[in-house]
């Protein structure tokens, strides 16, 4: 499926840029080749100028000079006297047939009234048209002049092969192609690994997407299958003591509403519509609240549990009250479980300073937050709490640190606490993300495992 649209979204990078590309290179060209032939034939008219001003002096035309003119302009001249072709000419062998020359002299005769073999009454100055002429697939500049001399006149002719010019266009254009298809080629390699790099999240989205459907109903199939076995030994009426096995039905029927209430929540985090009610609360109150509420808890499991607040005032904090509870609750049952009896289970407050602004700023800070809360990760400055939730248990492995917050993740497998399916800690991720902060996972000094949830004071919003 990802390589197929892989491929395709490769293909339309292409010939969307290859379209870009081709219709940008023909603007070019036509700019271009409009500009060459621009110049060549500004250059054909300056030349034409030059030779017959040159004509108009010559006394005697003689055969180098006229060679001279030719290799100098790149023309072919036809000088005739009085309708008759020079000597010297009849004998010259040039690439330029016959049918050439009388095309550009009828073109003239029949477009500008220039007859070469009967000019009418002679003028006293130098006439002379061009234009541009097609014969046998080639082009030329051409032109046809008379000059006055003496009771006669002078008949010439000029052919300027368009060759050249046609053959630096051409060049262009390959240039062109040339880099066209290089640069297709390079941006198609680009494309390829662009797109390959895009598509990876999606690939590995989907992938977990599957492994967390296969964990969650791996999860809702074990206690499904002892409810629905012990709802057969109840109908059946075959062992006694109901009471017993409606009490085990009811505990795995809690279990199931357990896993699908924290799989809902981890939906709601993905399509980002958790609701949340951002208020103004004084986090160290809320700390001792939760404290006494696990202090029955912790007793009962044979834990020192303890609490560390600043000796100083904990400055407000903007965010949801009960989702902060819930991220709590979730971090101490994680500590507690895992924390064998007799050992230590901590929470800790502390302020993280950075630079702190003026008593004015915090107050205007706190008002805009509590007007527009979480729509910006822009804070007010760069102080914030951390809550720290310490224990001395087994720890966690450093190549199993990430690992713990994925969904369904569970570093003892043997453990028999139904309660939890490896989701609290991805929860807790998704909370403290929903409040711009962060989870660090660190180890205990001595032994065990300290997870540090950082918040910033301010979360405001422009």
């Amino acid at each position: 499926m990802f390589r197929k649209l892989h491929l395709q979204l490769t293909a339309l990078c292409i010939a969307i840029t290859g379209l870009v590309l081709a219709v940008l290179s023909c603007i070019c060209l036509y700019i271009s080749e409009s500009g060459i032939r621009s110049q060549d034939y500004s250059s054909f008219l300056s030349s034409l100028d030059t030779m017959y001003r040159n004509l108009e002096q010559q006394v005697s035309l003689s055969h180098t000079w006229i060679r001279q003119m030719e290799h100098n302009h790149r023309f072919f001249l036809r000088i005739t006297d009085n309708g008759a072709p020079l000597f010297f000419q009849e004998f010259d062998d040039t690439s330029i047939p016959q049918k050439l020359w009388s095309a550009a002299e009828e073109k003239a005769r029949r477009d500008f009234g220039l007859d070469l073999q009967d000019p009418g009454p002679l003028r006293a100055l130098t006439r002379y048209e061009k234009f541009t002429l097609e014969y046998m697939k080639e082009r030329y500049n051409a032109s046809v002049g008379l000059i006055p001399r003496g009771d006669g006149y002078i008949g010439i002719t000029v052919l300027q092969p368009l060759t050249q010019t046609e053959t630096r266009i051409l060049r262009q254009r390959l240039a062109f192609l040339s880099a066209d298809l290089a640069a297709l080629v390079l941006l198609g390699i680009f494309f390829w690994h662009f797109t390959k790099r895009m598509l990876r999240p999606l690939a590995e989205n989907r992938k977990k997407q599957m492994q967390f459907v296969a964990s969650a109903s791996h999860e809702l199939r074990s206690p499904l299958t002892v409810i629905l076995s012990n709802v057969d030994a109840v109908k059946s009426g075959a062992m006694k003591g109901d009471s017993r096995f409606l009490g085990i039905i009811e505990s795995e029927g809690k279990r199931m509403s357990r896993l699908i209430t924290d799989m809902l929540q981890l939906a709601g985090a993905d399509n980002r519509n958790w609701s949340v009610h951002p208020k103004e609360i004084e986090l160290d109150t809320l700390l001792l609240q939760v404290w006494e509420q696990f202090e029955p808890v912790a007793t009962s499991r044979g834990l020192r549990w303890e609490i560390a607040l600043p000796d100083e005032g904990v400055p407000h904090c903007v965010c949801d009250e009960e989702r902060i509870r819930q991220l709590l609750s979730i971090l101490i049952e994680n500590a507690f479980g895992y924390t064998p009896s007799g050992g230590t289970v901590r929470l800790a407050l502390s302020v993280r300073s950075g630079i702190a602004p003026s008593d004015a700023l915090n107050a205007k800070a706190r008002r805009r937050n509590l007007a527009r809360p979480f729509r910006s990760r822009r804070l007010a400055h760069r102080d914030s709490l951390c809550i720290a939730v310490s224990d001395n248990g087994p720890g966690i492995p450093d190549e199993q640190k990430e690992a713990v917050f994925e969904r369904f993740q569970r570093l003892d497998r043997s453990r028999t606490d139904k309660a939890h399916f490896g989701l609290g800690l991805c929860i807790a991720q998704e909370i403290a993300h929903l409040h711009h902060g962060k989870i660090i996972l660190s180890d205990t000094p001595g032994r065990g495992a300290t997870f540090t949830v950082v918040l910033p004071l301010f979360a405001s919003s422009r």
